[in-house]
């Protein structure tokens, strides 16, 4: 988060400096596309639906990412029996 100073104005005239907190969304949407991305290349790798882990990476984030760590251990597993 970046802050602006600005100055505010009291109830009682005084002129006091403030702080206004901005979010950045844009980097923070920027982090969860990519994270969507790479969650639709690592099921494309593994023989999985892209589309479908685009979008569950996209909206459960954490969620999709457990998931995929999941299914992936299993995947290993069974190509060493």
């Amino acid at each position: 988060m970046s802050q602006e100073q600005l100055t505010c104005t009291t109830q009682a005239g005084k002129t006091v400096p403030c702080v206004v907190e901005k979010k950045d969304f844009a980097t923070e949407g920027s982090v969860v596309f990519l994270f969507a991305i790479f969650c639709a290349y690592w099921a494309q790798t593994t023989r999985r639906n892209a589309w479908l882990w685009f979008f569950l990476g996209l909206f459960f984030a954490p969620i999709a990412g457990l998931v995929l760590l999941y299914k992936n251990s299993n995947d290993r597993d069974q190509n060493k029996t």
